[in-house]
């Protein structure tokens, strides 16, 4: 199979792969919430926050440096692999050591015992990791997107039974501790045979990756930091009751996010590093990239925002509804950062990992000012704040980052690509809640609403943007960039 058909296989097994996993975790939290309480989310909210943080050392970015190695021997790869097993073990004694100092900050007692068990992930999901990145490598997605799809639903089917039983929030880490068990060890099995391990650690031999793993994971740490401190913030001055409805919601949003904008990204990114001396056909093609994320974007999260209160019944239950002023504001949040996510793709593209490096830095001072703020108004003044950070922070965005790599693009040109669908959204989901308050005999279906405000918002963008049909075929996207260099992509 040649590469260009394996590159296309392996998108379409991962995109599959995702949305499958990505309804399986909504379906997931949707059936938890009839059966726990929102104070459990909250725990494990702070369990979660502990665990992603601590597993960014587990390797050291090791297995991430695996992708630019093709030489690599069976001694060498069974050295990092040991080693990287024996430092998830030392991480794990070292967050039950911790597990104290953690429960008292938070004052709950229940997290001296789920942190440590839920922990266990760490070392479950380092002992799978390499041969993860193996198969990658060898653009086996067909066989990855089998176990992850089958280990979230079984996943899936552990939680409701420990759940129905009265299990609390424990439904969340068994479950949780069961899928990275389980993958871990078909990935194991399946990859001992092409990659058999001996038992070998030679710590001098694995320099080079170690400093390619230390650069990655400085930047990870500072990244997890920066997006996960409204969580740090909100578990420490605020119940664990308001945390658990705070982080269900964005994780509703997040959902959307992390299923849509991994497909355009992965396919626009290669583009565009090919332009990098063509500055105007670069700017073009990456203006054309952020119209259709934010096209695609805002009419989701318009939709989202339009029915708010019967889309957090129907997933969350009925004691959600009065949370849906917080998932519309979050809605804004979503589609903004999307936009943004798509942006950050010209950093890898043309390799500025030192303003992305920078950039992120200002992320981790900036959040918790607003944060700040916003506790002042309350629950939904941090919400607020989190909407009103992101909406400064795109225009900082352009000054700080694109500009510096990108000088052909005015400011006008970078705003207005999210300013047009925004300011859609904005009008027909005002327009439909006047509707909903004064006459909600007419508009009072979900369904209707979403017909109504789809229909508007394409036709409101396709009288301002003559290339709207355009802007949605790969011929005008990605066909002339490959006339440009008289090369297909393969």
């Amino acid at each position: 199979m040649s590469i260009k058909r394996q590159a296309i296989s392996g998108t379409l097994w991962t995109a599959v792969a995702s949305a499958v996993q990505a309804v399986i975790q909504i379906l997931r939290l949707s059936i938890l919430t009839r059966f726990l309480e929102k104070s459990d989310f909250g725990l494990v909210a702070i369990v979660v926050l502990i665990l992603g943080f601590t597993q960014i050392f587990t390797d050291l970015g090791i297995s991430v440096s695996l992708f630019s190695r093709h030489d690599i021997s069976k001694n060498e790869y069974s050295s990092l692999y040991w080693v990287s097993l024996l430092l998830g073990g030392c991480l794990y004694g070292i967050v039950c050591i911790f597990t104290p100092f953690i429960a008292d900050f938070y004052n709950q007692p229940e997290l001296y015992a789920l942190i440590p068990v839920m922990s266990l992930d760490l070392i479950f999901t380092t002992a799978g990791r390499q041969f993860r990145i193996f198969r990658q490598k060898a653009m086996k997605f067909k066989s990855l997107a089998i176990i992850d799809v089958t280990t979230t639903l079984l996943s899936l089917i552990v939680s409701v039974i420990v759940a129905y039983r009265g299990g609390g929030a424990w439904s969340i880490v068994y479950s949780t501790l069961f899928a990275s068990f389980t993958s871990s060890c078909l990935l194991i099995l399946s990859g001992l045979k092409s990659h058999p391990l001996s038992f070998y650690i030679n710590f001098r031999e694995g320099r080079s990756f170690y400093r390619t793993g230390l650069f990655q994971t400085g930047s990870q740490i500072l990244d997890y930091v920066a997006s996960q401190l409204d969580i740090l913030i909100i578990g420490k001055v605020m119940g664990t009751a308001e945390l658990g409805v705070y982080n269900l919601v964005k994780q509703l949003v997040m959902r959307i996010y992390g299923l849509l904008n991994p497909i355009i990204t992965r396919v626009s990114i290669p583009i565009l590093a090919t332009l990098n001396e063509d500055l105007p056909l670069l700017k073009e093609k990456f203006l054309q990239m952020l119209k259709l994320t934010s096209l695609i974007n805002f009419a989701i999260y318009g939709l989202m925002a339009v029915s708010a209160k019967e889309i957090l019944t129907i997933i969350y239950g009925k004691s959600f509804e009065e949370s849906y002023l917080v998932l519309q504001i979050f809605c804004l949040w979503g589609g903004i950062i999307s936009v943004m996510s798509s942006a950050s793709g010209l950093i890898v593209a043309t390799g500025r990992t030192e303003l992305g490096f920078r950039w992120t830095m200002l992320r981790v001072v900036a959040n918790p000012v607003f944060i700040a703020i916003g506790y002042q108004y309350g629950f939904i003044g941090i919400v607020i704040a989190q909407a009103a950070y992101v909406v400064i922070f795109y225009n900082l965005y352009w000054r700080i980052v694109i500009q510096k790599i990108l000088n052909p693009l005015k400011y006008g040109e970078y705003f207005t690509v999210m300013a047009y669908p925004l300011a859609y959204s904005v009008v027909i989901f005002s327009l439909l809640t006047y509707v909903r308050i004064y006459l909600g005999h007419i508009a009072g279906n979900i369904w209707s609403n979403f017909a109504i405000f789809s229909f508007s918002y394409l036709i409101g963008y396709a009288l301002f943007n003559k290339n709207i049909l355009s802007i949605l075929t790969n011929e005008y996207l990605f066909g002339r960039s490959h006339r440009a260099n008289n090369s297909p992509i393969n």
